[in-house]
């Protein structure tokens, strides 16, 4: 590759000769694509590249292309990650410091050029181009001692990135911006407005890796605040007492001092955004990014040593302190709120959180410290261990209290598994600091005097559902108990020299343990009723009373108790180091839980259960095999032989899967992965599931212990921790498994059928590769799987022997012929898969593949199609395409050999280079040759259609590639179709191909498969249908399109048909473009199309639409705008395109991530084109989705300041989009809902198990109202409708008097009312609507009683501060009030617009 591009330098033939030499030397770039382990790859390359530059001549080394504007090793680079872009990591890693440092002086030259070449460059560089480009920056920043590189110059280049819409330029040039200079140094001003701008964006990343990405560079950044700002603090006063106010010195403190303040406050917006990310409707991604930022503030960076408020980094004093910043009630309160939020990771991260507040809290020098809410009341108590809070129901710390007892509350009515973590999760935060394992004194011989009151409530909860189960589901949460005592527990110390354990402490530690076991035996007779039935989820009791109990609720209320009580002994027993709880557990404690969790297996019915109980019965297992007691030691053993006894006793009660007993066996096994016992183990079951079966004597059960012998086998093959030991097994086990396939009996073929399955994954190590597997690794992989498992091939042609009996000209019964069909697809399936993953065994290459040919001609559809993909895994290389030219010629007898011929084909068609252009025509050219035979003179529409299905996939990749194979524009019957290159010329080539088409538009003849010829016919029309470069004539299609959404205006939904609809709406854009550019006038007809089309892709964009329909709906759009691109006044927004902006804009909200990708893309290319028709600034990038939005807003702000149209339809979004059709005072009237009515709907509670997700879990309410109302306010008060005004201040007004009484009533605070997403969401409706009315209500012209609006706002301010309402809210209101001069505001939350 490099040779090839060296050829094209003016160099002589000796130079040539001596770089083609130093080329050949090191590990090529194509040598390191195939390797198989890229990360030890580079780095021999890189060390390469070390000898290869140093053999380089001067000139050479820092030679450049033809062009001058790149070095000359740049365009291998290049190249190389075209085809690979995941290495790109790597080279920035191992292969640019070595360029740098080896080739100094040309890499300091050149990147002096990037400066200008980059943001020149953002739109005709590629996006790999362009990261190429920011890493050899960065790694020039980090690695060149060149005074000569600016980094304020690198800064501004990344800066300018931030938003672009790759993710890895995105990460690069934030990487850049962090890297680009000294910890110490500052950022520039642009810098940290970039960073205040495209943060928000980044914490909404929805791809996790990305994600993480973004919070390393984020944790980076923060590092590098504080150094600057230890630098600064370290400077300032030296500055200023040794420089006069004249000097430079002066001038130069001056600047650090405000650079200082610059750093201080993006600091302060920074953590300030953080909080407010925390609140109920922001998204997951947000959630957890915040979170992940706070927890890393709190638990790496701030010190242990200052009082709260002052907490700073690296332990500092106030003074000198880098960071510093106040913990207020909306941090808590958002904390307090998340700990019951739905995902593990974001509650665990807030309870850390609260975790390191308490920590730091306790341990002031026993001085007690305050933080208070801005009511004044008290949000922390904290001091010596005497004067601590009262936890439970107290009243000294009611915030606290409030918390804890609501969760309890919410807990109990739901019974949700994260309602009752969090209260777990919560109680152990507040209660597990005063608990003193070590202080424990003998005469406390009650749990519950060591352990607090949960240990009385977790034992009456085990009494009351021992007694009542229904009216302990609603009353009494055993789960939820459960998790608070296993994360206490958690607290207990290790047994060291420090912490020693001694006789008397260990006697009560024994005492509290046997009665934990105690629990967990009475949990597990409450609740095995339930979880012992042969159908769980259907089981009911009678019940004594009419408690609202429905089998759901029941049985997860069991399967839960049972799990969390396992789970809490696992936790007793499975901590790495001796703690005081596993030094208590002996003998007699672990067989107790042993033989209790044996029992639990052996009766469970309930997959979740009996899942839980495994890992504790494992854990208990391998604990006994490692003891040093004998006894101990022979409890694994034991239980071993009674699993035996258990599969014979229980050989009649067969489930699929044997329920427990497959992980009984595998948790013993985990004791003994291998050895002597391991393999008695193996054969013990081998032998059990080859034992021919009993006949059952007419009984109604059938005694087949086999079953689960084949099970646990199944179960020890897929562990992975038992890979090495079974090998020696796997061909025994073949032999089973087979076996029982040709067995009569239901039950042993399904067994065997998994069993076999397992060892199949075995065979490939583990993993099932039959996807992605390359012909070469099949050759391979042949050779040394059938040489290790010898019988393999032989057993391969027994389960292809095919069955004669499956005739189907001869009559038999339906059932009887069913289950032949079935018999035989279980036997062949197994040996086909073995072959597409591993090839044909080369002592048997005829034998088997005769045999699968004549699956391939068979009558089973789905065996055909089987044969198939596997056949199509045998051609390597270039006898692909001789193979799908002889496969063409063969001949064939029957029509399902014909078939299986097509699939055949199918498959290998696929399987071709995707850059093999003249191939792709040629074999297209073949295919079509035979269109008489096929189609003319064929009766049978499934081989009609899967012939017309080749075309189509061949169609596909020749119209995929139109701009490099080229194309011809031909009419047939009126139509616009596509003729590829191959059929220009000829005689019969242009007849068979009007011949296809005509066929296409051709009525297919009625019959049962009459809809797959269709359906087919209908792919290769909208194939045929799409354009090359430049659409400009009308397709069949979109003159479809034009009778089904222009003609029917008043419709209100789009075409039914998925696949047609999709492309009617993408054509409807190329439509409604040539009719805008074909009339000359602005004609009623023209402006009722758009219209109509605008309405049909606003349904389309409906949430509830299919997801290919709003992407079909967006391309639409982007194919309209790119036509529209020589018509400036089309491309800004207007009164006329208004409708069409807001639909993209729509697109941009969407839940599918590619639905807003598109979006975004066609809004950064309106963007470029809007920018050079005006001369705006604005960037020439693809930006990011949310980085499109804002600037979406922007455009329409700057061109439809004076339009009425989007001042009611910012209306319509700030109060959430409640009404339909225009925006009228009529509709308003009528349409506009109560905000009472709304809230006390809102505020019912929703006490239903499971809570049923969201449509759009992207979009946050809230955040869209904001930026609505900033849209509203921007613009000309003049076009206000007074009407429109007068109705939304009376909804405000109604709105605010509900607040008020709702605050009144029910006090707020954590986990309170207004926790809910959607109040939330109202309620900042409501503020921000009244805060926008009295902003219009200043102009003249506007009659309205604003004084009633003005006293709403105060009463609320006044009584949220005393019922503790929701900061976010007090925020808004706060700002309302100074603003509008409504009163002083004790508020000390920032302002923001």
């Amino acid at each position: 590759m490099l040779s090839a591009i060296l050829r094209e330098q003016s160099l002589d033939a000796h130079e040539r000769a001596e770089i083609s030499k130093a080329v050949s030397r090191p590990a090529s770039l194509e040598t390191l694509s195939a390797s198989q382990s890229r990360q030890y790859a580079l780095p021999i390359f890189s060390s390469s590249l070390k000898e290869w530059s140093q053999s380089w001549p001067e000139r050479i080394k820092i030679g450049y292309t033809i062009d001058g504007n790149e070095p000359i090793w740049m365009p291998a680079f290049k190249m190389f990650l075209k085809t690979h872009p995941d290495c790109l990591g790597l080279l920035a890693n191992h292969v640019f410091p070595e360029l740098v440092l080896h080739d100094r002086t040309g890499i300091e030259d050149y990147a002096q050029t990037l400066d200008n070449l980059i943001p020149s460059g953002t739109t005709s560089h590629s996006p790999v181009d362009l990261q190429l480009h920011l890493l050899l920056l960065r790694s020039v920043m980090e690695h060149a001692s060149s005074k000569n590189i600016d980094s304020r110059t690198a800064e501004t280049i990344g800066a300018d990135l931030l938003c672009h819409a790759s993710p890895q330029i995105r990460s690069a040039a934030f990487s850049l911006i962090v890297h680009s200079s000294p910890s110490k140094q500052p950022l520039a001003e642009k810098t940290l407005a970039s960073l205040h701008y495209t943060l928000p964006f980044y914490h909404g990343e929805v791809d996790p890796k990305l994600r993480q990405d973004n919070l390393a560079m984020i944790k980076k950044l923060i590092l590098r605040l504080s150094a600057t700002l230890k630098t600064f603090t370290s400077m300032s006063t030296s500055s200023v007492t040794k420089a006069s106010p004249t000097s430079k010195v002066a001038h130069t403190s001056i600047q650090e001092r405000r650079e200082h303040e610059q750093h201080e406050a993006f600091f302060a917006w920074y953590f300030a955004f953080l909080v407010r990310e925390l609140g109920p409707t922001a998204s997951y991604q947000r959630h957890v990014v915040a979170l992940k930022v706070l927890e890393f503030l709190f638990s790496s960076l701030l010190t242990l040593q200052a009082p709260w408020g002052d907490c700073n980094f690296y332990g500092h004093k106030r003074s000198d302190s880098p960071l510093t910043f106040d913990i207020d009630a909306e941090l808590v309160t958002s904390l307090l709120d998340l700990i019951i939020d739905p995902f593990d990771d974001v509650r665990e991260a807030a309870a850390t959180i609260l975790s390191n507040i308490l920590q730091t809290m306790s341990i002031n020098q026993g001085l007690p410290v305050h933080a208070h809410m801005s009511n004044g009341h008290p949000l922390f108590l904290a001091g010596p261990r005497s004067e601590r809070m009262t936890v439970r129901f107290g009243t000294e710390n009611p915030i606290w209290t409030n918390a804890l007892y609501r969760i309890e509350a919410k807990m109990q009515s739901t019974g949700r598994a994260d309602h009752a973590d969090g209260f777990g999760r919560l109680y152990n935060l507040f209660r597990g600091p005063n608990l003193e394992f070590n202080e424990l004194s003998p005469c406390e011989n009650k749990p519950q005097a060591t352990l607090g009151e949960i240990a009385s409530d977790l034992e009456h909860a085990v009494l009351l559902a021992g007694m009542d189960i229904h009216l302990a589901v609603r009353t009494a949460t055993l789960h939820g108990y459960l998790i608070a005592m296993r994360y206490l527990l958690a607290r207990a110390p290790c047994c060291t020299d420090m912490y020693p354990l001694d006789h008397e402490a260990l006697h009560l530690w024994k005492h509290i343990v046997d009665w934990l076991l105690d629990l967990s035996i009475q949990v597990w007779e409450a609740v095995k009723i339930i979880l012992t039935a042969d159908a769980p989820e259907g089981y009911e009791l009678e019940r004594q009373d009419e408690l609202d109990v429905s089998t759901k609720d029941l049985l997860s209320y069991c399967w839960r108790a049972l799990k969390e009580s396992s789970t809490l002994a696992h936790s007793m027993i499975s901590s790495s180091k001796p703690t005081l709880i596993s030094q208590a557990f002996q003998k007699g404690q672990y067989r107790k839980l042993g033989e209790l969790a044996f029992q639990q297996l052996a009766e469970l019915r309930h997959r979740g259960a009996f899942s839980a109980v495994s890992q504790t019965f494992a854990e208990c297992c391998l604990r006994c095999a490692h003891s040093g007691e004998p006894e101990m030691q022979a409890l694994p053993k034991e239980w071993y032989q009674k699993a035996l006894l258990c599969m014979q006793q229980r050989g009649s009660a067969l489930t699929r899967r044997s329920a427990g007993l497959p992980a009984m066996i595998t948790g013993i096994l985990t004791a003994y992965p291998k050895g002597a016992f391991f393999d008695k183990a193996l054969r013990d079951l081998q032998s059990i599931a080859d034992l021919m079966p009993v006949p059952d004597g007419g009984g109604d059960k059938v005694h087949l212990p086999q079953v689960h012998a084949f099970n646990c086998l199944k179960d020890i093959f897929t562990e992975t921790k038992f890979a090495g030991s079974v090998e020696q097994h796997v061909s025994d086990s073949l032999e089973i498994a087979v076996r029982a396939l040709e067995s009569n009996h239901w039950a042993f073929r399904n067994c065997g059928l998994m069993l076999l399955k397992a060892l199949i994954t075995r065979l490939n190590d583990g993993t099932n590769t039959a996807s992605s597997r390359v012909s070469s690794a099949h050759k391979r992989l042949s050779s040394l799987v059938y040489e290790k498992y010898q019988n393999l091939p032989d057993l391969l042609l027994r389960l292809l022997k095919y069955q004669d009996t499956v005739n189907l000209r001869i009559p038999q019964p339906e059932a009887k012929l069913a289950e032949t069909l079935v018999l035989q697809a279980q036997r062949v399936f197994p040996a086909l898969e073995i072959i597409e993953q591993s090839g044909v065994p080369t002592g048997h290459q005829s034998e088997i593949l005769q045999a699968v040919w004549r699956h391939l001609q068979g009558p089973v559809w789905p065996i055909r199609e089987k044969a198939a993909k596997a056949l199509s895994y045998l051609p390597v290389g270039d006898n692909i395409e001789r193979e799908v030219k002889q496969c063409l010629k063969r001949p064939w007898t029957t029509q399902n050999a014909l078939h299986g011929r097509h699939l055949y084909l199918k498959y290998l068609l696929a399987r071709m280079e995707p850059g093999a252009n003249e191939a792709v025509q040629g074999v297209l050219a073949q295919i079509l040759e035979h269109f008489p035979t096929m189609i003319s003179r064929n009766r049978c529409s499934i081989t009609r259609s899967s012939y017309i299905s080749l075309l189509a996939q061949m169609l596909e990749e020749e119209t995929g590639k139109e701009k490099v194979s080229g194309q011809t524009l031909v009419h047939v019957e009126s139509h616009c179709h596509l003729i590829p290159k191959e059929f220009r010329t000829g005689s019969q080539s242009p007849r068979l191909w009007q011949e296809f088409v005509s066929y296409l538009h051709q009525p297919c003849a009625a019959g049962p498969s009459s809809a797959l010829e269709e359906a087919a016919k209908l792919r290769c029309k909208l194939l045929l249908d799409r354009r090359d470069g430049e659409p400009r004539m009308e397709c069949s299609l979109a003159v479809n399109a034009n009778r089904t959404i222009f003609k029917d205006r008043g419709s209100k939904s789009i075409p039914e048909e998925p696949e047609r609809s999709d492309h009617i709406l993408r054509q409807t854009g190329n439509y409604m473009a040539s009719q805008i550019k074909a009339a000359d006038q602005d004609t009623s007809s023209t402006t009722e199309n758009f219209r109509s089309w605008t309405r049909a892709l606003a349904l389309a964009l409906d949430e509830e639409a299919d997801v290919s329909v709003r992407q079909a709906a967006v391309d639409s759009m982007a194919r309209f705008f790119e036509l529209m691109e020589g018509s400036p006044t089309l491309l800004k927004p207007s009164p006329e395109t208004l409708r069409l902006y807001l639909v993209l804009y729509d697109s941009l909200l969407d839940d599918d991530q590619d639905v807003r990708d598109s979006g975004a893309a066609t809004v950064s290319k309106l963007l470029v084109s809007a920018s050079l028709h005006d001369n705006s600034t604005h960037s020439p990038i693809p930006y990011m989705v949310p980085a499109a939005r804002h600037q979406l807003l922007r455009l329409l702000r700057d061109h439809c300041h004076g339009s009425a149209e989007l001042w009611t339809e910012s209306w319509r979004r700030i109060i959430g989009s409640l009404i339909v059709g225009e925006l009228t005072d009529t509709i308003m009237a009528t349409q506009l809902p109560s905000p009472r009515t709304l809230l006390e709907g809102l505020k019912h509670d929703d006490n239903a198990l499971f809570v049923e997700e969201k449509q759009n879990l992207y979009i946050d309410k809230a955040q869209e109202a904001g930026l609505w109302q900033e849209m509203l306010l921007s613009l000309d008060p003049t076009v206000s409708n007074a009407g429109v005004l007068q109705h939304t201040h009376s909804w405000a007004l109604e709105g605010l008097d509900a607040l008020i009484e709702a605050t009144e009533g029910d006090k707020d605070g954590p986990l309170g009312w207004t926790s809910k997403p959607d109040i939330c969401v109202l309620g900042v409706r409501i503020l921000l609507a009244a805060e926008a009315v009295l902003h219009f209500c200043q102009y003249e012209g506007f009659d309205l009683d604003n004084e009633a609006l003005r006293e709403r706002l105060r009463k609320l301010y006044s009584v949220g501060q005393k019922c503790n309402l929701r900061p976010a809210w007090m925020r808004v209101l706060s700002r309302t009030l100074r603003e509008h001069h409504l009163g002083d505001c004790k508020d000390g939350s920032p302002v923001e617009k």
